[in-house]
């Protein structure tokens, strides 16, 4: 008998959740099963057909039905703050989202629920159907700790987890579901992988268990020892900043650019000018052995492959989790980090120059992306999490 398996993304922008739940849905294929896939916004799948059977719309936080401008203006000090600004202190919000993922789950009859930074899809299903959590050590902290810790110091907390937690129990309660004892246990599941390094695990001094390691469909190359170019892969998950065209435009002769939210007229002047650009993403495993210099928004997946190939990285960080990734790598000494979220942020043409010829930055990165070579050539994150898939599921 033919089985489904219901992949849930509620949260989160960027095509790294879709990746890797796309790289799992393909591995599940041949074990006669239906994968489904619910997130917000269906048009973000059409970036990758072909792994699952059906797409249908999740649920909508609060959040989404605001401006992305006033998204940037919600509190990041810890992730109930983030998670308390996108709606879940909203009781009655968080009872209405938990009526509609029932009814995704009545009508598809999972018999395994893949939920990546999806914490009431996760609700939902908790103690009544198979559960496994998946994502970066952002997306998916140790469920154990006793509340969430602070992510920076830039400013205080401004919502009560107690606060929270009562709202969220008080919805589950009147569901018929689940209550919490902590907030933090709203990420546990009957499995968990956080599919990243340490080095980019926010709550590396919390967590208890091992991480799985990133999810990639082949390991890296290590970088050439003649690679010479530059290539900035600007996801559309984000708009590039401003200043990043006269910031690359010297450089032109040497760049290839993946970044299709920048304006036509200047990715036209920067072909005429010698850069190559990629309309579609095009794998990183295919073009960081040849490259000196990675300009990237800081996602962990792109961080994660730049760290095996020992390419140096400039991280042009858009929101916090990108920020603590972009510090981690910069405190490694194998990136810098440029937060152009904050007034007056500028990315100068001098920086780029500065780390495209920094040979002792680039040795720098060699040595750390032949350890972390090492490391995941005794792992198979991918496999690893793909059987417990298949074994809770009962496939």
């Amino acid at each position: 008998m033919t089985k489904t398996v219901l992949f849930a993304w509620e949260l989160g922008r960027g095509l790294g959740h879709l990746m890797n739940m796309h790289r799992i849905a393909l591995r599940l294929a041949p074990h006669d099963c239906r994968t489904i896939l619910a997130l917000p916004d269906v048009a973000a799948a059409n970036a990758m057909p072909g792994a699952f059977d059906e797409i249908t719309r999740a649920p909508e936080w609060p959040l989404h039905g605001r401006p992305l401008a006033q998204h940037s203006a919600l509190s990041s000090a810890t992730l109930n703050d983030i998670l308390s600004g996108a709606g879940l202190a909203d009781s009655a919000a968080v009872e209405s989202l938990l009526r509609s993922w029932d009814e995704i789950y009545k009508r598809t009859q999972p018999a395994l629920v893949i939920a990546d930074f999806s914490p009431l899809a996760t609700l939902a299903a908790k103690g009544r159907i198979p559960l496994v959590l998946i994502g970066n050590g952002y997306t998916l902290p140790p469920p154990d700790m006793p509340r969430f810790p602070p992510l920076h110091r830039l400013s205080p907390p401004i919502w009560k987890e107690e606060e929270t937690l009562v709202a969220v129990n008080e919805a589950a309660r009147r569901r018929g579901l689940m209550m919490l004892d902590r907030l933090p246990q709203i990420f546990s599941g009957d499995a968990g992988f956080v599919q990243t390094f340490p080095l980019l695990d926010p709550y590396d001094t919390q967590r208890v268990e091992d991480l799985a390691g990133p999810v990639i469909d082949r390991v890296t190359a290590s970088r050439e020892a003649g690679a010479t170019s530059i290539f900035a892969y600007l996801s559309r998950g984000y708009q590039p900043h401003p200043s990043i065209f006269e910031a690359l435009k010297p450089f032109a002769r040497h760049l290839r650019l993946h970044a299709p939210r920048l304006p036509v007229p200047a990715l036209e002047q920067l072909s005429r000018a010698g850069a190559r650009i990629d309309e579609e993403a095009v794998p990183l495993a295919d073009i960081l052995p040849s490259t000196r210099l990675l300009l990237h928004h800081g996602g962990s997946g792109a961080a994660a492959e730049a760290l095996i190939a020992g390419v140096p990285q400039l991280v042009l960080s858009a929101q916090v989790e990108q920020d603590l990734n972009g510090e981690a790598l910069q405190r490694a000494g194998i990136a810098r980090l440029v937060k152009t979220h904050q007034p007056g942020a500028v990315i100068p043409r001098e920086l780029v120059h500065e780390m495209w010829t920094d040979d002792a930055l680039a040795i720098r990165a060699a040595e750390l992306g032949a350890q972390y070579r090492r490391e995941l050539a005794m792992k198979d994150p991918l496999s690893t999490c793909v059987r417990e898939c298949v074994r809770l599921a009962g496939i």
